[in-house]
This record gives C-alpha cells, structure tokens and sequence, in this order.
C-alpha cells in the first residue's frame, strides 16, 4: 500500500528554498557540492521534524553495523552513495508497510476491535477526553485536523510512540517517559550555512549492533504478537532481555494502535499533498512496558543518586534556559548522576576533530520535547543553541566547569532577587511562595535576559582560555547584577507618595544589591560559586548585615 523505506516519505527543505518529498536512500546519502541538497525536514510541526530525525536514525542504525567508533569515522569519511543504501534498506523494506494484511509499521500485530478514535488524538497536543469534558482546551484545541493523508498518519503516529505522554489507565508512556527531551548534533559547513541534512544525521549515529535476520522482530516489535503488559500476563521490557534487541530503542511501541485507512482520497491538511486518508485509528491498552533501564541515544538523563534509575529530562516549559543547556549539553561533572545524550557526549569527546576540523564553523545543539503537565499538553519547546566546542579535551573539562559554575550562580542570584521581591511586595514575614506567581515570573525573566551574556562569556572563555576566565566570570556576574536591578526596579518601582511601602522596597534593593556585589552571606556564596575573590571593602563603609 505505502512503503515508508521505498515511497517518498520524507519532506524535506532543499538548499534553494524549495519543498521537496524524498525516500530513505536519498535521505541517508551525500550529494556533490553543488547538488540542491536537503537540509532540512519540512513538516509543518516542529516535534514532527524532531521525531522525522529520529526515525531516520532509526533505519540508519537498522541498516548498519557501527560496531564501534572506528567504523563511524569510517563512514563519516566516507559517506555511502544512493545506491550503497538502496542495497543496505532492501532486507528491512517488507517491515515498513504502512498497510495490507503484512505486519504494519509500528501498528499492532494483531487486529484490534473497538470503538475508533479521531485521527488527531494521535497529536500529543490534541486536548485528552478529560480535558474536553471540562472545556479545558484553551491552548490546545479539538477537532482541527478530520484526516491525515497516509504519510502524515505515519509520523502522527511515530511521534506519539516516540514521545508518548501518560493517557490513562493502560495508556503506556513512551521508553523514556512522558515528554522527554531530544538532543540533536547540528554540523555546519565554514561559512555556518547549514550542511546537507545527510551529514546531520550521519553526526548523529552512535556505536549500535544491527540485529541479524533471524532477530529483526526483537528491534521492530510490530513483526511479532504484541509483548502486552497487563496485569494477567504482562512483564516489564528490558534491553538486555533475550526477546528484544537494543535498537528497539528508535522503534519503541507503548501503545497498541491500528491505523483505520480510508479508501478514499484526499489533500491532506498537514502536507498538503493528495493521498489516501487515514481518519481514525483503534486502540488498545497495555502496550509494551519499557522498564527504566532504557536509555535513548538522543536523550539527556538524571539520576538522583547513584544507585537510583536514570530519568529524562523533560522540558519545563517553551524555552531551554541557559541552566538547562547545561543538563542537556554537558550534564554533572560526575556523569552517572546527570550525563547528555549520547551522540552529544561523542560529539563533545571523540567526535570533536571530526565535526569541527580546523577552519569549521561550531556545530550547534538542536533541542525538542512536550512541556506536559499530567496528560495535557503546554508547549513545545524548540532551540538550537551553541555546543561550545573546545579544541582540546582539557580545554573543553575547564570550559564544562566554567559552565556549571555560570548557571549554579544564575540560580542564586536568581534566588536573591524572588527573595528581595518578596521582601520588597508582601514583606518579609508574609507567607508567599518564591516559586509561584509574579516572585517565579521574575525569576524566569531574569534567567532570560542573562542568556546571551551566558553564551557570550563561554565563547569569550574559549577565545583565549589562559587569558579570559576571570574575565568571562566577571562579565557574566555584571550581566547577572544588571539584569536583576532592572527586574526588580521593573517589578517594584519605589511609590514616592507611600513612605512606609517606599522605606520596605528601598530596603529590599539595597540588600539586593549587597547580595549581588558579594557582601552578605549570599553574596559570599554567589562569589564563591563563581571562584571570584570577595571585594575588599572600604574601611569607611557601613558593614552590610549578614
């Protein structure tokens, strides 16, 4: 019916601005320099795009045998041709029939009976029957999608299986739980333009066995009856059990679902393109249950101790802080309690000479996830920010460092300027929260406005990093103390004709100010994270309280 290895599946953006659709093989392979290459996919969803590089790394990783890190160099160096790919796809084409009576990608083994749902509940941002019982979908909206051509059905339903958030009882989240984020490598070319999408992919394979023939069904779970998990006869999934191969890992089925295809044709509303519809889909609970043990190749994990389960990040809200950055890019300085995600960690280690020689502009760091509270969705985030690449191992550990000290110091300092407010607005004995209403508001807009100063004074950093430590440090302290004086004087401006409400606030920025400038307790502190030395004070000056 429609073939997602052989059949144009993936648009994509060309260099010349032009839309195109494209198969695997194309994807995957280098065209000459002056080729109209893809460099981007072109769904009009933004965590399409994030889940359209993941699949595609998917069959990639499925088509190859990178044992190690040698046979990825190998490759990087010299990228396989259209053809070269054509023949590595060609086993794996019967297991990605989007339809027909054979196996279905990433649909149940097994037919499934029921009442059918919308095709758009398919969309993590489509309002959950909860929510639309209470009329609660104000950002996210009902009934805006009735069909999906086949193609756009297909990654609907990949991003899903991919991202899955909780959706009730027997609704499976995804491996790596509700709302994780992704992390991708973005190699440009000298001059920053963008690379072939090709090459984007390629910087983001990771060492990874291929199953052979005989275990296909233990990476692509749709090839075999569905490994169910309820309570009668269902069990936990792990990696290293004997019925799944790790690289199911790209191919994860938490949800039992079967695509309803309609006979008929039409434009569908996402691609814009005349196909086969798909309007509703049927499912089932008790998916798969991954167990924690699962850990994606493009996904930044945590642990709270070490010996506790690692767990993604997840997006907090639309916007990655710099603070964030930080967890995604380069994690703890003892990696098994916070580490980034794998083709990001090779890409900062081993990787480095390959993906930035001598003359290349610095790849990025493309970000992607649902911001979810309990089922619902809030938003999406999506950021492409610097990787700050440093050219040796020892530079790049200190310029790591340099980073956790600037966002441990953006935290306090953002702590002193809720509690100045809150001193400030309510007084200091009322009982308000600092990580609610206008106190967390306050926060949130300080830490953003320090973002390009964060970035700035680790590029500063690498420019001369015998040289410019103290003087990044410095720099950025400045950029965190004006930015918070201008928060507070927004958000508590001095009311000349109320004395005693002048007298509190007045008070609340002098102590703001002591903080900032290293002579409270606080100050002390925030100094110290950024290993700067405490100012001298003037014998003349009143001390500071403490």
């Amino acid at each position: 019916m429609y073939n997602l290895l052989t059949d144009s599946f993936f648009p994509v953006l060309l260099r010349s601005g032009y839309r195109s659709w494209i198969c695997a093989s194309e994807l995957l392979s280098l065209s000459g320099e002056d080729d109209d290459f893809p460099v981007e996919f072109a769904w009009p969803r933004a965590d399409f795009n994030i889940a359209a590089h993941e699949l595609a790394l998917g069959i990639a990783q499925l088509a190859l045998d990178l044992r190690d890190e040698d046979v990825w160099e190998d490759l990087w160096a010299a990228p396989l041709s259209r053809p070269a790919w054509e023949e590595r796809l060609r086993p794996f084409v019967p297991a990605f029939e989007l339809g027909g009576d054979s196996p279905r990608f990433l649909q149940a083994f097994e037919p499934l009976d029921g009442a059918p749902a919308p095709v758009e509940a398919l969309l993590i941002d489509t309002p959950g029957q909860n929510g639309q019982k209470k009329n609660a979908d104000l950002l996210t909206h009902r009934a805006r999608f009735p069909a999906f051509g086949l193609r756009a059905a297909a990654m609907a339903l990949y991003t899903l299986q991919a991202f899955a958030p909780s959706g009730g009882a027997g609704n499976r989240t995804s491996m790596r739980g509700g709302g994780p984020l992704s992390a991708l490598v973005v190699p440009l070319a000298a001059d920053g333009a963008p690379q072939p999408l090709a090459r984007r992919l390629l910087a983001n394979l990771v060492p990874m066995r291929a199953p052979k023939p005989e275990r296909l069904a233990a990476a692509l779970p749709w090839l075999a009856p569905t490994l169910v998990s309820d309570k009668t006869a269902g069990r936990q999934v792990h990696p290293h059990d004997g019925d799944v191969e790790a690289l199911q890992v790209y191919f994860g089925m938490p949800r039992r679902i079967r695509l309803v295809v309609s006979e008929e044709r039409g434009r569908c509303p996402l691609s814009g393109e005349e196909e086969p519809l798909v309007t509703d889909f049927v499912q089932k609970p008790w998916g798969v249950d991954y167990g924690p043990t699962w850990q994606h190749p493009l996904t930044p994990y945590r642990q709270q101790n070490e010996t506790s389960e690692p767990f993604s990040l997840k997006a907090k809200s639309g916007r990655l802080s710099y603070r964030d950055w930080v967890g995604v890019a380069i994690g703890a300085e003892d990696q098994r309690l916070a580490r980034p995600a794998e083709a990001v960690r090779l890409a900062r280690g081993l990787r480095r000479s390959d993906l930035m020689p001598e003359g290349a502009a610095e790849p990025r760091l493309r970000v992607g996830g649902w911001a979810m509270n309990n089922m619902e969705a809030i938003a999406y985030l999506f950021a492409e920010e610097p990787l700050h690449l440093a050219p040796t191992e020892a530079e790049q550990k200190a310029l790591d460092d340099l980073a956790r000290r600037f966002a441990e110091a953006g935290s306090m300092a953002a702590s002193c300027l809720r509690r100045a407010l809150k001193s400030a607005l309510f007084g200091d004995g009322a009982s308000v929260a600092l990580d609610k209403g206008v106190l967390d508001a306050a926060g949130a807009t300080f830490i953003a406005t320090a973002e390009a100063a964060f970035h700035a004074g680790l590029a500063g950093f690498l420019a001369d990093p015998a040289q410019n430590e103290e003087a990044a440090t410095r720099r950025f302290l400045g950029a965190l103390r004006k930015a918070a004086l201008a928060e507070f004087e927004e958000r508590a401006p001095v009311p000349l004709d109320k004395p005693e409400d002048a007298g509190r606030i007045v008070a609340a920025l002098s102590r703001l100010q002591s903080d900032l400038s290293g002579r409270t307790g606080a100050g002390k502190k925030l100094f110290g994270m950024l290993r700067l030395p405490e100012p001298q004070r003037n014998k003349a000056t009143t001390e500071e309280p403490a």
